[in-house]
């Protein structure tokens, strides 16, 4: 458990550091191992595939690596050259969700999220209609709505919020790879002071984080998402995502959405749903 908690200590502070613009030694950076050989600028450098999970509007990225591969990254487009569909663009033309190709040196930083080193450009290419656009936005709008839902189940008794969140989408509808849910779960706790952890009950039970016995977690909240196939139906003339959610404390600290349901707008994002039912424990 301390050795866990250590390590968590390590990687908050190494994206601090790296937030604040301290420089690491060059012993932090190493050679993206998932990167494609070829850059047009550099032959030796290297492109990125990843999703555009969050900070379009502002111009720092939060990108999850697609392609199998497990990156996390942060990005600044400040006086990055963009394109978006081939054509020559602006940053502010980017939106959440966008598939996007870093074209770097092939070295990143390894801090949490890492940083690309010597970025040459960033080519972004506009999701195809009736894709999963910005799913990773809706997951993000479905838990903050729910921590700010009974938020007494976020304190602690000395007046703050809990330290931790568990995050579980392992069983979301949309098919996000492990590499968008890490991104989510990240910046949903960072959304929120909080260190954000993955997993089910059992495995943060057997990771020492809930108390088993007493059926509590004293310093965090888990928050899950899940199918509901029961609200799907067969004659949807356009695409549906249908779920349940729900926010942990304790046996008698729960808080549920049910029967929640979002249907792609033809256009747009997938960022507004229903809830069919809410339930407290």
């Amino acid at each position: 458990m301390k050795k866990m908690r250590i390590a968590i200590v390590l990687m908050t502070l190494c994206a601090f550091l790296a937030a604040c613009g301290q420089a690491l030694p060059p012993s932090a950076y190493a050679e993206s191992s998932s990167g494609v050989s070829g850059g047009v600028d550099d032959p030796t450098g290297s492109v990125t595939v990843c999703r555009i999970v969050d900070g379009a509007e502002t111009g720092e990225l939060l990108l999850a690596e697609l392609n199998g591969a497990d990156g996390v990254y942060l990005l600044s487009t400040e006086n990055l050259p963009v394109t978006v569909d081939g054509q020559s663009a602006d940053a502010k033309d980017l939106t959440d969700g966008m598939t996007v190709e870093v074209e770097h040196s092939g070295m990143v930083l390894e801090s949490y999220p890492a940083q690309f080193a010597q970025i040459v450009s960033l080519r972004a290419q506009t999701p195809e209609k009736g894709s999963y656009n910005d799913l990773c936005g809706l997951w993000l709008k479905v838990l903050d709505d729910l921590w700010n839902t009974d938020t007494g189940l976020n304190g602690m008794e000395d007046g703050g919020t809990v330290p931790y969140v568990g995050v579980n989408l392992s069983s979301a509808p949309g098919d996000l790879t492990e590499t968008e849910k890490a991104a989510v779960a990240w910046q949903f706790g960072q959304l929120h002071g909080a260190q954000a952890l993955m997993g089910t009950f059992e495995e943060l039970k057997e990771q020492g984080y809930i108390d088993g016995e007493q059926l509590f977690w004293e310093d965090g909240v888990l928050f899950s998402v899940t199918a509901n196939k029961q609200g799907e139906t067969a004659d949807a003339s356009l695409p549906t995502l249908t779920f349940d959610a729900q926010k942990w404390r304790g046996g008698r600290g729960a808080y549920f959405f049910s029967d929640c349901v979002c249907v792609w707008p033809k256009s747009g994002t997938w960022k507004e749903y229903s809830i069919g039912n809410e339930a407290i424990s």
